[in-house]
């Protein structure tokens, strides 16, 4: 991603990211590593992925608070009659 596409996103002149580089270079760094990692995600469009993440994720959590994500997509799905 380009400092100009950065800069429109994050609604600030473009300059401002060049002086961040030049004044400010450890915000400079964390801002173009977002980006970066941004551009290196999986397409979140992608039902296989986004499947997996939420069975990896819920992997990690007690049991107790599984239980109450699952009664309440089970109660959602309900009303969406699905």
């Amino acid at each position: 991603m380009t400092k100009k596409e950065i800069s429109q996103i994050l609604g600030i002149d473009q300059n401002t990211i060049k002086n961040w580089e030049r004044n400010r270079p450890e915000l400079h760094k964390i801002v173009m590593e977002h980006f970066e990692k941004k551009n290196n995600c999986p397409d979140y469009e992608n039902e296989d992925y986004m499947i997996n993440e939420i069975s990896n994720d819920l992997k990690k959590l007690p049991l107790r608070q599984v239980k109450i994500i699952f009664y309440t997509i089970k109660t959602k799905l309900a009303e969406m009659e699905i």
